[in-house]
């Protein structure tokens, strides 16, 4: 079994939608304390019904959102209680609350602090009030800067902010100014997001009726070059695809534990929840992994529990291509990489040939790195991810 859970609360309330955001969230704040009420018993019904998981110790809990400073204190304190009266916390947890400059100040930062919280996810987007505005954001230039000045004075170390590059017609110079005002404010750990355009958001509309032109291939890979030596040289270590940390000891413990497929339970309306290992299958006997997810709708969640069921709305197990693959995927997107040796021959001969015939910038292959025993994709890689994980897709098909 797992040495560790973790636990995702997805807070699905915004002051205003973004229009490239496909997350699901909702702009009527009147259900927040029905929202609240249900998440805490959702915590409750996942304890009793989870079995030998809800007795891991908890090594991270995560508020993500939508908005979850949109919550006050008190609802936060109720959440946690609900969790630490439920769950057992392992010791010295990773509990991180995402946070919107524009809907906090000082005293919600060091409420924060008091209950425990321990990382801020700080949305920033951009320092640009043109980018800012295209965006959509709520907030100004100088709420960012008081809201990571306002979390140092309320004691959080670990903090990381959130920006987004790649809009259309933005400049090499705008992206550079943006990282310059981030690196001056020296967050332990950026999370750089290349804009996409999703179906079923505005910008995506906006796509659909030529009216939005999205960054062309070459700009896109001009842009993630340029974040990568730019952080690199001021000491961060880009171990996730998007993601950068000032030393080990700041890449977000919760992240690292998707990417490694580890277990987790997510409450709220559209979270997922994750078993590595199902232990309840046919004839009492071990079948794969387990994804399930709830409804993504506030009132279709809140009437699941209503009726004292958890909100599932759906479930899969796994079969082994599947999880072959989602080892390649998750795997490949961070510096860690995936064994040399998976199972399935396929994938090693494939990765092997791959290396053999001259496509070494992909790769770090054991046979030029004899101590490592794991395959990692280089920059050029990384740039190449979606083309390099589809190749492993269809050869495992």
């Amino acid at each position: 079994m797992p040495e560790h859970l973790s636990l995702y609360i997805h807070v699905p309330f915004c002051k205003r939608k973004c229009p490239y955001c496909d997350f699901f969230s909702v702009t009527d704040l009147s259900v927040v304390p029905a929202y609240v009420d249900g998440v805490c018993k959702e915590i409750r019904l996942w304890a009793d019904l989870a079995g030998v998981w809800s007795r891991m110790p908890v090594h991270t809990v995560y508020f993500g959102g939508g908005t979850p400073s949109l919550l006050s204190l008190d609802q936060m304190r109720q959440i946690l209680d609900t969790v630490q009266h439920h769950f057992c916390l392992a010791a010295g947890p990773e509990i991180t609350v995402e946070v919107n400059p524009g809907t906090v100040d000082d005293a919600f930062l060091a409420g924060l602090r008091h209950l425990g919280i321990n990382r801020l996810s700080i949305g920033a987007q951009s320092f640009d009030p043109q980018k800012l505005s295209y965006l959509s954001r709520i907030h100004t230039r100088d709420q960012v800067f008081d809201t990571l000045a306002g979390a140092a004075r309320a004691g959080f170390a670990n903090l990381g902010l959130d920006l987004i590059y790649g809009l259309p017609n933005e400049t090499p110079d705008v992206w550079q100014k943006d990282l310059e005002a981030a690196l001056g404010c020296r967050p332990v750990h950026l999370s750089c997001y290349m804009l996409t355009i999703e179906p079923g958001t505005p910008f995506f509309d906006r796509y659909e009726n030529s009216s939005l032109f999205p960054c062309d291939r070459d700009r896109r890979t001009d842009f993630f070059v340029q974040t990568a030596e730019v952080l690199e040289s001021y000491g961060y270590i880009h171990y996730e695809v998007s993601n950068f940390a000032l030393g080990k000891e700041h890449q977000s413990v919760h992240n690292s534990w998707y990417w490694e497929r580890g277990g987790y339970l997510g409450m709220g309306p559209s979270a997922h929840s994750f078993f590595p290992l199902n232990p309840g299958g046919p004839s009492g006997r071990q079948s794969g992994p387990v994804r399930s997810w709830n409804p993504a709708d506030i009132h279709a969640w809140l009437n699941h529990l209503a009726a004292g069921c958890l909100p599932g709305s759906g479930y899969e197990v796994l079969t082994p291509v599947q999880e072959r693959m989602e080892k390649v995927m998750l795997g490949l997107r961070t510096k860690t990489g995936i064994p040399a040796k998976m199972p399935g021959p396929d994938t090693h001969a494939l990765m092997v040939r791959l290396a053999d015939e001259g496509l070494g910038v992909f790769f770090y292959p054991p046979k030029t790195y004899p101590g490592s025993q794991r395959f990692r994709l280089t920059r050029s890689g990384l740039i190449c991810l979606d083309s390099i994980v589809e190749a492993f897709v269809w050869k495992m098909m």
